[in-house]
């Protein structure tokens, strides 16, 4: 018969091993399966350690251990790559878990959080918009005057404007040289967007 007392302890264990292959991107599981080893080992039962377990949360930590890790890596990254509307997205999912005190808190909260937060959606939203703004510039600058190109140019430059202002209202021509996630998509030199920067403005007055 199996010893399912001694089976959690592996898997705990089995866990743990695995966590500490990576400690700097596993620390609160490394925590939560100390916490449960230690609780086991205390416990002495399987039934006292169900006792416990259902006092102390039914293992919620397990979960918002496995949240904490996620967005804590995930906001070291963004931070890194300069794009700091994801970053502060993953520090308030980080603090929702942080939270939480039951399963159904949890669940829940997190829900709300992606139905409401838009912080990284706008980002991407914003950056992709950027894309079609410079290269609508760069086209204006070589269309000739009166030509249907340079109409069209202008109609695609102020479209795209506009959706990136709704994403990012505080978008301009200083944040786009000077913002990492926006300026390291953009191939032209820095000499080049000086040059296209009067185009620029004449459009988009940013």
């Amino acid at each position: 018969m199996i010893d399912s007392f001694e089976m959690q302890k592996r898997y705990y264990t089995a866990q743990l091993e695995q966590f500490r292959t990576s400690p700097g991107l596993n620390e609160a599981r490394i925590r939560d399966c100390e916490y449960y080893l230690d609780m086991l080992e205390d416990s002495g039962s399987p039934s006292e350690f169900m006792k416990r377990i259902q006092q102390t949360g039914n293992m919620v930590s397990t979960a918002k251990a496995e949240g904490i890790d996620r967005c804590e890596n995930r906001a070291f990254i963004f931070e890194k790559l300069g794009e700091s509307g994801k970053a502060e997205e993953e520090r308030l999912r980080l603090a929702l878990i942080r939270s939480a005190e039951t399963h159904i808190e949890l669940s829940e909260k997190l829900e709300e959080f992606v139905r409401e937060t838009k912080l990284a959606f706008n980002e991407n939203k914003a950056i992709t918009a950027l894309g079609s703004v410079i290269s609508g510039v760069f086209q204006l600058a070589t269309d000739g005057a009166g030509s249907a190109d340079e109409k069209r140019s202008l109609l695609n430059i102020k479209e795209y404007w506009k959706l990136m202002k709704e994403a990012d209202p505080a978008a301009s021509w200083e944040k786009i040289m000077s913002y990492p996630p926006y300026r390291d998509r953009i191939i032209f030199s820095d000499d080049h967007m000086a040059i296209l920067e009067k185009k620029f403005r004449e459009v988009c007055h940013g």
